[in-house]
């Protein structure tokens, strides 16, 4: 990986196209789940992926590339939350990417565990999908999100527990 960065930071197109290939999926993702808004998301992606282009001089190696580019797309979802002052917690249908492979009970599995998500606060939700789905690091959490260490544990926590007890509860009224 840090050849493939020092390359893009040399001017090969090609390696900076890998980069972003490598991880557009998680960049929407991510977007998306703090929009809760496909259009929202895509342009905030295609907006992170610009900067990128334009400051992957400056990338300095002190973090992950992956941890400076999830920084700028949180920002840049922020921003776009801000600039249309836009509540976040809202539902989103399928946000979470589901294969053809997966069975009914999978998808419906997964799609409670995405409502469960999206019902958790702004920054819960952040940190439980840097944590899991960007497999970040605390450390690598708190450099994307400007949360302290102990902020970032308190929240995994809190979400963690609040992620919990909804799928339980659900559980249980089903029964």
């Amino acid at each position: 990986m840090e050849a493939l960065i020092k390359k893009a930071k040399d001017g090969d197109r090609h390696a900076l196209a890998t980069l972003i290939d490598t991880h557009k999926t998680i960049a929407f993702n991510l977007a998306l789940k703090i929009t809760n808004s496909e259009e929202e998301a895509k342009d905030i992606t295609q907006e992170s992926f610009l900067t990128v282009l334009e400051n992957i001089k400056k990338f300095r190696n002190e973090a992950k590339f992956s941890t400076w580019l999830y920084r700028i797309v949180y920002n840049e979802a922020l921003r776009v939350i801000k600039r249309k002052s836009v509540p976040i917690e809202g539902k989103h249908a399928d946000a979470l990417a589901t294969e053809s492979t997966d069975s009914l009970e999978q998808r419906e599995s997964r799609q409670r565990l995405d409502a469960a998500i999206q019902e958790l606060n702004e920054n819960e939700r952040v940190v439980i999908l840097l944590f899991y789905m960007a497999e970040k690091t605390i450390k690598e959490i708190t450099s994307i999100t400007g949360f302290t260490e102990s902020n970032t544990k308190v929240l995994l926590h809190r979400g963690r527990k609040q992620l919990k007890e909804r799928l339980e509860n659900e559980h249980q009224e089903k029964s």
